[in-house]
């Protein structure tokens, strides 16, 4: 079974809960334990990222990226991070969203 740990980081960490459950709801099936939750994008310099595979941004969010990654690399924190698209995040496609996080993982990997 395949481990994955993230955060998403949202505007309020309120929606983007709908998509942590259905992330959750379909991992199982995919052979994958998940550790999710959601983070308020604002306050992203408290979060300890220090044990996750990716970080993950909601769509309204997406305009902090640079900020984050920059943040991230001060830190020495090599970690991809994948912006949800609205319509996935809209439709709340927990499925695509937890494949597309998956195959972004195995690409860093091979990076590497």
């Amino acid at each position: 079974m395949k481990k994955l740990k993230t955060v998403i980081l949202c505007a309020a960490a309120m929606s983007s809960g709908l998509i942590v459950e259905d992330i959750k709801g379909v991992a199982n099936k995919m052979n994958v334990e998940v550790d999710i939750e959601c983070f308020a994008s604002l306050r992203f310099k408290n979060y300890d990222y220090s044990n996750l595979d990716i970080v993950i941004l909601a769509p309204q969010v997406k305009s902090q990226e640079s900020n984050i990654r920059k943040y991230l690399e001060e830190k020495n924190l090599a970690l991809p991070i994948y912006i949800i698209p609205m319509r996935d995040y809209g439709l709340v496609r927990g499925e695509k969203i937890l494949k597309d996080v998956l195959q972004i993982i195995e690409s860093h990997k091979k990076e590497e």
